[in-house]
């Protein structure tokens, strides 16, 4: 209790201690206030009301001015107010707009797309129109090609050089002979129809009679098949008998062998033996790299050229096989045409294939003369590159032969039929002076 008595003396002791300061501070402060305005107003100019009056001016110009300025602030402040608005509008406007121009923008897109789509479509019937027009010209090239070749078959079959007096069968033995050997005239030549109208239809008639100078039908036809059939023997085995005559149509030979427009590339082994040489083709690029110049370029060009050779073949028999002249539903004028015109194209591909043979005789050639000059220099004499060399020359050979001989036995095959044909329907040569023309 005395501690606490004592503790709020002291407390009171020093509060009554603060408050004689403070009252003594605030009286020095009341002295220092007094004793500062007297030496202001004791250092005031003489002429300081006038000066007060004018500061009264100048506060009052001041103030108009200020509320001058205020004013115009107020009027700032309105105007932009105003002109925010009207931004506010011109930019809704504005915003309308655009958006009008965002739909014609992409009005004009979708028809700008309509019009590359219409375009692109366009197009592509132009172009279906230059196919279907390159097809109609390569139709017209296919059916002139057909016509002159027609043309030439006409005047192939129109050219003899037999006169009556030397009789029907030799006119006949030499329209056979030129079917064997496959020769085109350059132009008409009215002999056969001099064979058939020259001597009057009664004298050919008499012909096919019993008898007309000892020579009767059955000796014509007979010597006839005999003389074909020999001169068919070396490329298909045929069996013919005049007594079956009348069984023409329904069956034409009996072949012992296959065909061959029914053998493929595959069958020949020119398809294996190209396959070879091309994987020895590459194996001479990797071994010889660069020492034989542009040897394997020259060999690769070489091999395909026998591709296409064999190509061109292997499509040719395709298209005998789908003209098969064993069918019995066919016209014997049709189906001779178009045994014509395989051999002529026949021909055709074995001149192509002897100059592939000239070609790789010069290949040969220089393969020989650029393999001696690199081992007279000492470079490239290699027991590798000389065994690849001799491979794909021995295939080239082997390749060149089998083409040779398939393209032989075509021509052959064909020269059988048409001789065949052509002992086997004298009389229809006799109905028709014009058999080939349908």
């Amino acid at each position: 209790m005395a501690a606490q008595e004592q503790e709020e003396e002291n407390h009171e002791s020093r509060e009554q201690r603060l408050y004689d300061d403070d009252e003594h501070y605030g009286k020095l402060l009341s002295s220092y206030l007094g004793l500062s305005f007297t030496i202001f107003l004791g250092l005031l100019p003489r002429n300081s009301i006038p000066l007060i009056t004018t500061l009264q001016n100048k506060n009052k110009v001041l103030s108009f001015k200020l509320m001058q300025a205020e004013e115009q602030l107020k009027q700032l402040h309105s105007r932009r107010k105003e002109d925010s608005k009207a931004n506010a509008r011109v930019v809704e406007i504005f915003a309308s707009h655009r958006h009008s121009w965002q739909q014609e923008e992409k009005r004009l897109l979708q028809q700008i797309d309509e019009c590359n789509e219409e375009i692109a479509y366009l197009k592509g019937k132009v172009e279906d129109f230059e196919r279907v027009e390159a097809e109609l010209k390569a139709n017209i090239e296919d059916l002139k090609r057909e016509i002159s070749e027609r043309d030439e078959i006409l005047n192939f079959m129109s050219r003899s050089n037999c006169e009556m007096e030397d009789g029907v069968a030799e006119c006949y033995s030499d329209m056979g002979l030129r079917y064997g050997k496959a020769e085109v005239s350059e132009g008409p030549d009215l002999g056969v129809e001099e064979c058939f109208t020259g001597g009057g239809v009664d004298e050919i008639g008499s012909v096919y009679g019993q008898s007309n100078s000892g020579f009767s039908s059955d000796f014509l036809n007979s010597a006839a098949s005999k003389f074909w059939s020999e001169n068919a023997s070396l490329w298909q085995d045929m069996q013919y008998d005049s007594s079956v005559e009348s069984l023409y149509h329904m069956k034409h030979f009996v072949s012992r062998r296959e065909s061959p427009w029914k053998v493929d590339g595959d069958s020949t082994g020119i398809s294996l033996k190209l396959k070879l040489l091309e994987q020895e083709l590459l194996n001479l690029e990797r071994i010889s790299k660069a020492d034989l110049s542009k040897l394997p370029s020259q060999m690769r060009k070489q091999a395909k050229r026998y591709q296409t050779l064999a190509g061109k073949i292997d499509d040719l028999c395709r298209r005998m096989q789908a003209n098969d002249p064993c069918e019995a539903n066919v016209s014997s004028e049709f189906r001779t045409q178009r045994q014509t015109e395989f051999l002529l194209e026949a021909f055709r591909l074995q001149q192509r294939a002897s100059e592939t043979n000239q070609k790789l005789t010069a290949l040969q050639s220089e393969t020989g003369k650029s393999y001696n000059g690199d081992e007279l220099q000492g470079q490239t004499a290699k027991l590798a590159t000389r065994r690849s060399l001799d491979s794909i020359r021995n295939n080239f050979k082997e390749i060149q032969r089998n083409l040779e001989i398939w393209l032989a036995r075509i021509i052959g095959d064909l020269e059988g039929i048409l001789a065949r044909d052509g002992a086997s329907r004298a009389r229809d040569y006799y109905v028709s002076r014009y058999p080939f023309v349908q």
